[in-house]
């Protein structure tokens, strides 16, 4: 009996047991389907508190830990478009260059949207990165390059870059879709001021004078007015709106400084009485301070601006805004003990004071024309500032100052390397590159930057064209095959076909290259930037009435290389 009992409690604790057991796997079990969503949340909530403290934080001009708080909200739930949006915003507002990034990444993950490809043009062209902007440009579909946001990027891409052809004609089809914008109508008319026919620019002129009546547009009106007098040398014109822009109540102090400019190089009144008359219309603020002490140095009144500017309170002077301005007068009076003294006290920036002493002691070995001791200085500044963007950037403007070359192109490559979404170093790089014609430092320049971000197309692209141009094997390289790829991927881009049809020449496999070009529509053939490749392409398939024809657009290519030009020669005497 006592067995009996003894199994009886035994079977009553095995289903005890396995009771508990089932609810502790149901449990678990519940767990685990709620974690995910659970973390999600989480993950959600702690995204938007980062991102808030990064509002916080910019409010704060904070910029520091505004970066901070943004990369913990993007690491917080990587690829959330939203987020990536609201952080690519606040950076905007930063002026931070790593918004091209970000921008970039939403495009990528966002084809369709119009709204993110005009985005990263415009964030492109705002620390001009004109490269980007280009390829954005060129990415965009259909759909999204007639949409409004697609135009009006084309359309601050055409101003930046000076192509008032483009941008008129973008201008009227901005206004099919907005009709009564009267801000576009004022900016198109604006536009056409500066048409060498007389006819239309005089057209503009009359509608801008009917425009003005509006109040919201007089000023504005009134000043780009005046700025087109003074271009075509009308000075009485310019005078007189210039004195109806000084009578307006709205006038700002830039508003009294054309007018002053006016009064110096066309009246030649003495700047003392110009001065004067103008400073009941300065305000005693850090925006007026520096608009004013950088105006008197443009017209070469720096000591007149120092001694003005040493009356003005303490409290004034040692703003951070103040004080980068003073740094400026000291440069521009050549007083280097009172620029460096400036720059330890942070006016360029927070920088390392080794940093600055290195410097001005590499201006020194300079002004006693010791070349070996100012290079080795040199090097040993670039060293110190090491991967520091205040410090590099301070290492830059005074490099700039003292009209150094080689230094400069130093600093730019620290920058380049360490900070790769400073894109106004290397582009600036590039520049000077180009205008040397130096196309091996180019191509040195492009395969850094292609190394440092393999994601973007262009770099490869270029890095091939300039490879291809300094080393003409015709063994199938890596660089040839760069161009297949890229080819691969975009059949219908006009620079990959005609890249890989010249890699096929330079190979000897004209007939494909031959084959690949018939990709290119008629406009896209006669584009002069692509007549020296278009013209070895043909010469390589004995065609001379062809490279004749691209041989002519020669004087049409834009600042072409030396390279380029020697294809053209060398196309010209193959066909002979």
């Amino acid at each position: 009996m006592q067995i009996m009992m003894d199994r009886g409690l035994d079977r009553k604790t095995v289903l005890i047991r396995r009771i508990t057991i089932g609810v502790v796997v149901l449990l678990l079990v519940g767990a685990g389907f709620a974690y995910k969503p659970a973390l999600n949340r989480y993950k959600d909530w702690k995204q938007q508190r980062a991102l808030a403290q990064a509002k916080d934080f910019l409010e704060q001009k904070d910029f520091n830990r505004t970066k901070l708080a943004l990369d913990v909200a993007l690491l917080a739930k990587p690829g959330n478009p939203d987020a990536i949006r609201v952080a690519a915003d606040l950076l905007e507002q930063v002026g931070s260059p790593d918004v091209i990034r970000l921008r970039r990444s939403l495009a990528e993950a966002l084809p369709d949207s119009a709204a993110d490809q005009a985005a990263l043009v415009l964030s492109a062209l705002r620390f001009n990165d004109l490269n980007t902007a280009r390829d954005a440009l060129r990415n965009m579909g259909p759909a999204q390059a007639n949409s409004l946001e697609g135009l009006k990027a084309a359309l601050s891409f055409a101003q930046v870059t000076n192509n008032k052809p483009v941008a008129d004609v973008l201008y009227a089809q901005i206004r099919e879709l907005e009709p009564d914008n009267q801000n576009l109508q004022v900016l198109h008319a604006v536009l056409r001021l500066k048409n060498p026919t007389r006819e239309i620019a005089q057209a503009a002129r009359r509608e801008l004078d009917e425009l003005a009546q509006a109040p919201s547009n007089r000023l504005f009106i009134q000043r780009e007015l005046m700025v087109d007098a003074m271009r075509r040398q009308d000075f009485t014109e310019a005078t007189r709106l210039a004195t109806e822009l000084k009578r307006d109540p709205d006038a700002v102090l830039s508003d009294h400084l054309h007018g002053a400019n006016l009064a110096l190089n066309v009246e030649h009144r003495p700047f003392e009485a110009v001065f004067q008359e103008l400073l009941p219309h300065v305000q005693l603020n850090p925006e007026d301070t520096t608009e004013l002490v950088r105006w008197m140095i443009l017209v070469g009144q720096a000591p007149a601006a120092q001694t003005w500017l040493e009356a003005q309170p303490d409290a004034l002077q040692n703003d951070s805004a103040v004080k980068a301005v003073r740094a400026e007068l000291a440069a521009a009076q050549n007083n280097w003990d009172q620029l460096a003294d400036l720059l330890e006290q942070n006016a360029w920036g927070q920088v390392r004071r080794d940093t600055v002493r290195l410097a001005f002691a590499t201006q020194l070995a300079a002004s006693r024309n010791n070349a070996t001791l100012q290079r080795e200085t040199w090097s040993e500044a670039l060293l110190s500032a090491g991967v520091s963007l205040s410090d590099l950037t301070m290492l830059y403007r005074l490099s700039v100052t003292w009209g150094w070359k080689e230094p400069t192109d130093a600093v730019l490559w620290a920058i380049t390397k360490s900070h790769p979404a400073q894109t106004w170093a290397h582009q600036t790089l590039f520049n000077v590159f180009q205008g040397r014609k130096d196309t091996e430092s180019m191509l040195e320049l492009i395969d850094t930057l292609r190394q440092l971000d393999v994601s973007q197309p262009r770099y490869r692209y270029d890095w091939a064209l300039l490879t291809m141009l300094l080393n003409n094997r015709s063994t199938w390289s890596p660089e040839k095959q760069t161009m297949l790829t890229l080819f691969e991927s975009d059949p219908t881009n006009p620079n990959y076909i005609t890249g890989y049809a010249f890699a096929l020449a330079v190979a000897q496999r004209t007939e494909e290259s031959l084959q690949v070009i018939d990709h290119l529509s008629p406009q896209d053939r006669m584009v002069p930037e692509r007549a020296p490749y278009l013209a070895f392409i043909f010469a390589k398939a004995l065609k001379p009435q062809e490279v004749k024809t691209y041989v002519a657009l020669r004087d049409s290519i834009p600042d072409p290389l030396p390279e380029e030009l020697a294809l053209l020669d060398r196309s010209a005497l193959l066909v002979r």
